[in-house]
Formats: C-alpha cells, structure tokens, sequence
C-alpha cells in the first residue's frame, strides 16, 4: 500500500514537472482507418498493370510514402510506370474517400476532449501526416475535427524546403522538426501519436516524445524504438490521464 502511494505521488511530481507544449497526430491508421481502402486502391492500381497485392503483401508498405510505395510495387512486378501507379492508385482511393472513411473512434474521441482542455493547460494540437494535403483535410473534415487543430503539415506538400537525397517524407525526421518550428517549440515539448514504423522513426529522430499505437496493420511491425507503446486510447479518458500515462515507469507504459 505505502509502495503504491509513493508510486503515485512520483507520478504526480512527473507530471506537473513535464513542458508537453503540443499534441501532433498522424492521420492514416491514427485518426481515420483508411488503411483497408489504401490497399483496395494501390491493388486495383497493380492490377490494371497485370499484378496484384495480397492484404499480407501489403503490411510492410504501411506507413510509407505514396511515392516510396509506388517506387516498390513498381519494382514488385516489373513496371517502370511508378507515376501512373501512383496515379491510379489516388484516383480510386480519392473515390473511396469522398464516400467517407471510418473514425478510430477512441482516437478521434480523445482529440474531442484534448480541444475542450487545450486553452485551460496551454497546448497546441497537429495534424502531420506522409499524405498529400488536400486528403489530410479531406479526411479531418469528414470526422468534424478539422477546427480542432492549430496546425496540419503534411510529409508531400509541405517540406520542399529540405533537402535530402533519400527524401524528406517520413521515416525522415524533417515533418516533426517543421511542426515544432512553426509552433515555436523545442521537439520534445510536442508529443507524437504514430501507427507505424516509418512514423514513429520520424518522430523519435526529431527528438519528440512519440507514442506508438499499432494498428491491425501495423501490429506486427516493430515499434519498439517508441517512447511508449499502447494498444488503444479506450483507457485514456482524459487529459489528466494522458499525462499520467506518460509519467508511468517504462515497464507500465506497454499496454
């Protein structure tokens, strides 16, 4: 009992020691499951090449960009017509879309209760995501949480800036490191929530806490590298609850 006490109180004095000055949420497999419909989207693009993609085929192209997977499943079946993959593949996955994709209600759930709290502890949310800008909104607009958020940067439109000759997009770190450059933060005062490998690899190598929350996806990828490791939000009810998670030993974190 006194060592249950002392635990929390240790906790208390991690929490009101902490400087979280902002929330940024990937989108795909985070916010919106969208997932299902980008695998119908980059198969029915192979398809119209004469190849295919199997939904097991498919589990180590999550995360990564558009570009980058196009590049690869080009290379899968023989194609040298990467663009015109990407292409088709956008077209139909624009239409699956626009007829609305589903929430990951406990995520979106939780974004409803951080916008309620965010003046009254004085932080930021985000949105950034490997996606193209107009789907990133798309989608936020679709869930009715586009309002929400004080910023929303996205890994295609938004990075030209930088330059590296193995991309800018993530697994590279530059999307986090921009988030907390136009916020004016430091990278670990923001707080990352990340489904994949490739996302969380960005956000631990900017140097932000980063939260890895695996999906149906991405369970089998390794993440590892995370600051923490949790198989949903359904727990974390509130803001108070959120820090407290963070404060937890290491070996409490993975849920």
């Amino acid at each position: 009992m006194l060592m249950a006490s002392l635990g929390k109180i240790q906790a208390t004095d991690k929490v009101h020691s902490m400087n979280i000055k902002a929330i940024i949420f990937d989108c795909d497999g985070i916010l919106v499951d969208s997932e299902y419909a980008h695998y119908l989207a980059w198969q029915h693009a192979l398809q119209q090449e004469g190849g295919d993609l199997t939904i097991e085929e498919y589990y180590c192209y999550v995360g990564k960009s558009v570009e980058t997977n196009a590049k690869l499943l080009a290379e899968k079946i023989g194609s040298s017509h990467a663009d015109r993959i990407m292409k088709n593949k956008r077209k139909l996955f624009h239409a699956l879309q626009n007829e609305g994709l589903p929430a990951i209600e406990h995520v979106v759930n939780f974004v409803h209760r951080l916008a309620k709290d965010k003046q009254k502890y004085g932080f930021k949310l985000g949105v950034a995501s490997a996606a193209k800008k107009n789907e990133i909104l798309i989608n936020l607009k679709n869930l009715e949480i586009d309002k929400f958020f004080d910023i929303v940067i996205s890994g295609y439109d938004d990075l030209s800036h930088y330059s590296d000759p193995e991309g800018v997009n993530k697994p590279k770190p530059y999307i986090y490191l921009h988030v907390a450059k136009e916020l004016g933060l430091l990278p670990y005062e923001c707080v990352v929530i990340e489904d994949s490998l490739s996302g969380v690899t960005s956000g631990v190598n900017a140097g932000c806490i980063t939260i890895a929350v695996p999906n149906d996806y991405t369970r089998h990828q390794d993440l590892s590298t995370g600051n923490v490791k949790l198989d949903s939000f359904a727990k974390i009810t509130s803001y108070e609850d959120f820090l407290f998670m963070l404060a937890s030993p290491p070996t409490a974190l993975e849920q």
